[in-house]
């Protein structure tokens, strides 16, 4: 069971708000990810449902894909999720996520669906700055830091028929 964790057993009907904060570590998270991870919930309950609106933050520590640089990105995310407690129930919207708990079920553990949510949020090209100039293909240094005088060679003349294709 993670730190992230809601007691539901006697919830009475109506929203309730939930601040909820973990060390990254406890929830599942790997090396990439320092400090704590905070959770802002929303849970309603009504009747045999409970409908969860979660937003999420955490820091993160990334390698650049362009300079290979160290640097810090905080990473978030929000989710729904409807839980309900009986399986004859059908849930409200399609864009929500359902999970089936048991009716005398006391604790939502939020931790694994935060751990899920949080990767994911990742972005799949990490960069330290939108105009990132990465390194130099020649020398190896990085271009943000220093300016080389290292002259590029053009391109095989060859593939100017591929790129006259790509700018159409």
């Amino acid at each position: 069971m993670s730190d992230l964790t809601i007691n539901i057993s006697k919830l009475s009907e109506g929203t309730h708000q939930y601040d909820l904060e973990a060390e990254t570590g406890n929830v599942g998270l790997d090396e990439r990810f320092i400090g704590s991870v905070s959770v802002h919930a929303n849970l309603e309950k009504t009747g045999r449902q409970l409908h969860l609106r979660a937003s999420l933050k955490a820091k993160g520590k990334f390698t650049c894909d362009r300079c290979l640089d160290e640097f810090g990105k905080e990473v978030g995310a929000r989710y729904e999720i409807v839980y309900l407690t009986d399986e004859g129930m059908t849930p409200g919207s399609k864009e929500e996520e359902v999970q089936y708990i048991h009716a005398d079920t006391t604790i939502l553990d939020l931790g694994e669906d935060v751990r899920q949510f949080l990767v994911l949020a990742i972005p799949q090209k990490l960069l330290c700055k939108e105009d990132c100039r990465g390194l130099c293909p020649v020398c190896g240094v990085n271009r943000n830091k220093v300016k080389c005088k290292c002259e590029t060679k053009e391109a095989d003349p060859r593939w100017d028929a591929l790129k006259k294709m790509s700018l159409n």
